[in-house]
């Protein structure tokens, strides 16, 4: 062992090993260029890509707003009038204990409209009454106020003016 060579090119010609180590080098800086030029087109790639999904996004935000607002317009309760379709959303929902009052009236443009009053109302019930609200029925609410319950500060005191 003490006399063999440590490395297996010096024992190889002069000539041969600066061409190896010509070569190494030469290897060396090919590799990393093609490297550097890959992870750059691969960067590239990646912020053309992101580019492109901000545009598709802009495109399809204004298109998902317009099919909520179409799938409002064509709830199975708009023909209705809104008193019925208040009810129908009040005994689908299953809320009819707490509900407090309930009148028919009209607005001063000449709508007509329903007052509602709920009295401890769960908030994912409330949320459910709302969502079927819009998306039934196609009500807005002129008129909204929200009191938590004294009784139990987890429950909700509503009181509602709905029309179309």
């Amino acid at each position: 062992m003490h006399g063999e060579p440590k490395y297996f090119w010096l024992s190889w010609p002069a000539a041969s090993q600066e061409r190896l180590f010509r070569l190494a080098l030469v290897g060396t800086v090919v590799a990393t260029f093609a490297v550097s030029v890959g992870l750059k087109l691969f960067s590239g790639s990646l912020e053309q890509r992101i580019v492109e999904a901000r545009e598709q996004y802009g495109r399809v935000v204004p298109i998902v707003e317009e099919v909520r607002a179409l799938r409002a317009k064509q709830g199975d309760l708009v023909d209705k009038p809104v008193s019925e379709a208040v009810w129908a959303i009040i005994d689908g929902l299953g809320i009819e204990e707490q509900l407090t009052s309930f009148r028919a009236t009209q607005l001063d443009e000449g709508l007509d409209a329903a007052q509602v009053t709920f009295k401890g109302l769960p908030l994912n019930r409330l949320m459910d009454f709302l969502r079927d609200l819009r998306d039934r029925a196609s009500l807005q609410t002129p008129g909204c106020t929200l009191t938590r319950n004294p009784d139990d500060p987890r429950l909700a005191d509503a009181h509602f003016v709905l029309a179309r």
